[in-house]
């Protein structure tokens, strides 16, 4: 059964490396979200935009609010049973330095 919840995130504020054990959709009901993904990309959703973080820790990424007011989420989770529905991880060695993963 999933696992919904609201989430917010005051300007300045991120989520932290992480992945998900389960699929998470989900839609911005204000603000801008800022995501770095695993590859380096960086997607920017805003209100009114939806998305899906595929789970497993090939897929870890960061949430951040880079701008002035509170970036307000809906989640969905789809964790599989006695699972957490997040993953802290390290920050990627490749996302401190200005040449992205895999020096690109």
């Amino acid at each position: 059964m999933p696992v919904v919840q609201t989430i917010t995130l005051p300007p300045g504020a991120e989520t932290g490396w992480h992945y998900h054990p389960g699929r998470v959709d989900v839609v911005v009901l204000s603000g801008t979200l800022t995501r770095t993904l695993y590859d380096g990309r960086v997607e920017v959703s805003r209100a009114g935009d939806s998305l899906v973080e595929e789970a497993g820790p090939v897929h870890v990424h960061v949430g951040r609010n880079l701008g002035a007011e509170p970036v307000v989420l809906i989640a969905s989770y789809a964790a599989p049973p006695g699972r957490p529905l997040a993953v802290p991880v390290a920050e990627p060695v490749w996302s401190r330095s200005s040449t992205g993963p895999a020096g690109s």
